[in-house]
């Protein structure tokens, strides 16, 4: 009993990373509908930026300075590369992402070399919480409660602002935005950012939990493409829930035989596709362009 709550605990840890990276995943694609395989890649690079200002500064500064420098990276990235892809199929926009991905593999490598590596926390912040009979580290805890307020405050982006008014018309008919006088353009730019500095954040902050080496990207990135794919494309609470449903299946099939871990999820996604093809909360008509 004390490993099968341990295991909804670590389902959870995991739920959220992939919530907000498929979060990420899925404003992008909402707003700009380009199919990103380069996201992974900015959890890389906000976990090895995290990783060397912890090392050096602090690990508070790594929590400021990853997010900052990976959204920089990511509206370089949007106006010298990117937006030139925007309008083309979803196959030029895989290759050019994947392509990007590889890249900022390669260089990771370059740098830092092939091995994990992980960064201690703080004594403050390296003890443990007790519920009952389970002894649960309390950075992860305080890891989850991060993730929560974090997605809260995109909530409000969201819902609350002008530009989160314009991404979600967008998500409907960009057409019909742009010829209203919406900046759609400018929101695209905000929202790319804003998602890059999400991932990033967050690989900064779960290097203490799980450790990171070059390849650490794409091993989040695939699961989190399966979280979208079963909530739903372009749905915000889709991605919370199938991150959620996805981390706790993971965890638990870890528990109960490890070696179908990585399978049961794929598994999950096809009978959703085959049950619900817009996903738990997607939309069933087509998005238009």
């Amino acid at each position: 009993m004390e490993a099968f709550f341990e295991a909804l605990l670590g389902g959870l840890i995991l739920g959220l990373i992939y919530v907000a990276i498929a979060v990420g995943l899925t404003i992008i694609f909402g707003t700009l509908r380009l199919v990103n395989f380069a996201h992974g890649a900015f959890y890389a690079i906000g976990a090895y930026v995290g990783l060397v200002i912890a090392q050096h500064i602090g690990v508070g500064w790594a929590f400021v300075a990853a997010p900052i420098a990976v959204a920089l990276f990511a509206i370089l990235l949007d106006r010298v590369v990117l937006r030139m892809f925007y309008d083309k199929e979803p196959t030029a926009q895989l290759l050019v992402t994947f392509g990007i991905a590889l890249v900022v593999e390669e260089t990771l490598r370059l740098m830092f070399g092939a091995t994990t590596q992980q960064y201690k926390m703080p004594d403050a912040l390296s003890g443990s919480v007790t519920f009952g009979p389970i002894t649960y580290p309390a950075y992860r805890l305080l890891f989850a409660a991060g993730v929560i307020v974090m997605l809260a405050l995109v909530w409000l982006f969201i819902e609350r602002t002008t530009y989160g008014l314009i991404v979600r018309a967008g998500i409907r008919d960009r057409i019909m935005v742009q010829l209203l006088g919406g900046n759609i353009r400018q929101a695209s730019t905000i929202v790319f950012a804003l998602g890059a500095a999400i991932a990033g954040l967050v690989g900064a902050a779960a290097t203490p939990i799980y450790s990171i080496d070059p390849a650490t990207g794409f091993a989040f990135l695939v699961p989190s493409f399966v979280v979208v794919v079963v909530g739903g494309l372009g749905s915000f609470w889709g991605a919370v829930l199938g991150g959620l449903l996805i981390g706790e299946l993971q965890s638990l099939t870890n528990l109960a035989y490890a070696p179908a871990s990585n399978v049961v999820i794929y598994l999950a996604m096809a009978l959703v596709l085959l049950l619900r093809p817009q996903g738990l909360l997607g939309e069933s008509e087509v998005i238009r362009q």
